[in-house]
């Protein structure tokens, strides 16, 4: 009888063969970011103070009042969100998209208040499998009036029935404000940033890596308004979110579980020059 894990080796050994003659900078990219992966789980990441109250820190940032209506609102729509997956058939929440994550409540809460507070024009978001924050982001739109959604991601490599699965959450009646460009954010980020100019609200929920995501910030954070927000998922993952907000003067950054307990979301404010901070008590 042969074991199991040969033929589940077997298969992932071919896809992964197959991966690499479809797209060899893509294969190449996803190889060197999981070696990074690999390193990070043999380090303790430097990680971001955890604040209890992380929510109210953030909307204070803002200006914002506390307790925030929209804050209060977001039950409703996320529980939408994934009754739009579940009626599928499909599981959702951790693991669920072929190992990764379905967008956690706390995340896509925090891109649902940035984007209602900040009033974006220009937002871009890494990583976004079946959609659920892209949904969020693109129903704020809606209640905005304006704003645009540029999301990059790999379509899966390997897992390539997934593929039917991306965006799954994102209805055709709200795709006229969103684009999703395929591919790496090493090969799609910084020609969308130079054409952009400007990015108001950054979302990062790609690959958690150290190397990935100090990448992107440093692509970001420079066209990043006075006034944007960067939200981070899986800040505990990787030292990049600390490290880059340590050495930026105009960086101010509040960190915090999400609802389920089982990773940090870091948000981070680009504080104008000499601007006076929102008062913190």
């Amino acid at each position: 009888m042969t074991d199991r894990r040969f033929g589940d080796a077997g298969r992932r050994l071919a896809g992964t063969a197959r991966a690499v003659a479809h797209d060899p900078y893509e294969a190449r990219e996803r190889v060197l970011e999981r070696l990074d992966e690999w390193k990070e789980r043999r380090r303790k990441p430097s990680q971001p103070p955890i604040v209890g109250g992380w929510e109210e820190q953030f909307h204070k940032f803002l200006g914002e009042p506390w307790p925030c209506p929209a804050h209060d609102e977001f039950s409703g729509l996320y529980q939408e969100v994934m009754a739009s997956l579940t009626i599928r058939g499909l599981p959702v929440g951790r693991g669920a998209y072929g190992g990764w994550d379905d967008g956690d409540a706390a995340l896509a809460r925090t891109a649902w208040c940035a984007t209602l507070h900040t009033q974006p024009e220009h937002v871009i978001e890494t990583g976004v499998a079946r959609g659920v924050t892209s949904r969020v982001v693109l129903e704020a739109f809606e209640r905005n009036g304006f704003g645009h959604l540029w999301s990059i991601d790999i379509p899966p490599l390997i897992e390539t029935d997934l593929r039917t699965e991306t965006a799954l959450a994102v209805p055709a009646g709200l795709r006229r404000r969103w684009r999703y460009l395929a591919g790496s954010s090493r090969r799609r980020l910084p020609g969308l940033v130079s054409i952009l100019g400007t990015v108001d609200l950054f979302v990062h929920d790609s690959m958690h890596t150290t190397r990935n995501v100090g990448f992107e910030l440093a692509q970001v954070w420079p066209a990043l308004r006075d006034g944007g927000v960067v939200v981070v998922d899986d800040v505990e993952r990787n030292s990049a979110f600390a490290a880059f907000g340590a050495a930026k003067a105009d960086w101010r950054a509040v960190a915090g579980k999400a609802d389920d307990d089982r990773a940090i979301v870091g948000v981070a404010l680009k504080q104008a020059p000499h601007s006076t901070p929102a008062p913190t008590d």
